[in-house]
């Protein structure tokens, strides 16, 4: 993990942004999927203890041990994070600046922007490495919490209506969906799509995120798998204060230098 809630980001080398890829896609690009698949509560019980706290390791170790007394766990408490939640610009790690969504990609790794060309907004991002992927979504989400769960049983529902199944497991997020749908080869034989979906819900916003290809098929610290989480722990969102409907997709901006380029 780059950084932690409310602690400044490590500093390192800064990435050779060069040797990414950047790939603008349009409307149609939910198309690669098949190629890869083939194959905190913040006060102290009874208002003591966390005012007297100055280092922020204390802080969050205060905190683990709060939702371990309440049977709670707070999948967020290493990412992803809100924007209120870290301090950006303190490093010399290169970001990529999607508007409510910041990615902090590592040397090598693919970025597959899904953009929707009537209007140029940034629909959905998959990150591509090796033969894997995981593509990240961003909805609006209510603030009483809830929306994941809600989701997960829709994504199960409707691989099962497709002839496909789905189920629960523990993952780095909590609850994970484990999808398998059937989908017809090139020469018409039977094939699997399989995929792993996480779920992370913050400040009224809510992601999803979509591991594809060989990662899809390992175990939660299988080698394929642990870049991906980690890529997932160091998204930040930005919500914004605009009113939207619980389950409404939040669209991202282009990068400056791609939206130049249209």
């Amino acid at each position: 993990m780059i950084f932690g809630r409310k602690r400044k980001a490590a500093v390192t080398d800064p990435i050779d942004t060069e040797a990414e890829a950047l790939e603008i896609v349009g409307d149609d690009a939910g198309d690669h999927e098949a190629e890869l698949d083939e194959y905190a509560a913040e006060d102290a019980p009874d208002g003591e203890g966390f005012d007297e706290i100055d280092d922020p390791d204390e802080l969050l170790a205060a905190e683990d041990a709060a939702a371990e007394e309440t049977g709670e766990t707070d999948w967020r408490a290493d990412g992803p994070f809100d924007s209120e939640e870290v301090e950006l610009g303190e490093d010399h790690v290169t970001r990529i600046d999607l508007g409510s969504l910041i990615v902090t990609p590592w040397d090598g790794l693919g970025l597959q922007l899904q953009v929707n060309e009537a209007t140029r907004q940034v629909q959905a991002v998959t990150a591509v490495w090796k033969n894997s992927g995981l593509e990240i979504a961003l909805f609006a989400a209510p603030a009483s919490g809830g929306l994941a769960e809600e989701l997960r049983e829709d994504v199960v529902d409707e691989a099962e209506q497709a002839g496909g199944s789905a189920t629960l497991a523990d993952g780095p997020f909590g609850s994970e969906v484990r999808r398998v749908l059937p989908q017809e080869g090139p020469g018409g034989e039977q094939l699997f799509h399989v995929s792993r979906i996480w779920f992370a819900e913050g400040p009224r916003w809510l992601l999803r995120a979509t591991l594809l290809g060989e990662a899809a098929l390992g175990d939660a610290d299988a080698p394929l798998v642990a870049p991906f989480v980690e890529l997932f722990r160091n998204l930040v969102v930005r919500r914004g204060d605009k009113p939207m409907v619980p389950g409404e997709l939040i669209s991202m901006t282009l990068p400056e230098a791609a939206a130049g380029e249209g």
